[in-house]
């Protein structure tokens, strides 16, 4: 299980090019490595995409 700032830690380490620009919040609870890579899968397919930080907020706020 990983706490919310193993998790930053290791986007840090394993998307260091791209894990700064979108601002992700963490609930305060423990995750499941599945959990994290899901994550990562997520983070680089946004990349792939060219999804800028904003349009996913954008689509976020669309969707909620």
């Amino acid at each position: 299980m990983l706490t919310p700032n193993e998790i930053r830690r290791r986007l840090r380490r394993d998307l260091f090019t791209i894990a700064e620009a979108y601002q992700i919040g963490f609930e305060d609870r423990l995750y499941t490595e599945a959990e994290y890579e899901h994550l990562k899968q997520t983070l680089l397919q946004l990349q792939e995409l060219n999804m800028a930080p904003q349009h996913v907020e954008q689509l976020l706020a669309i969707n909620g």
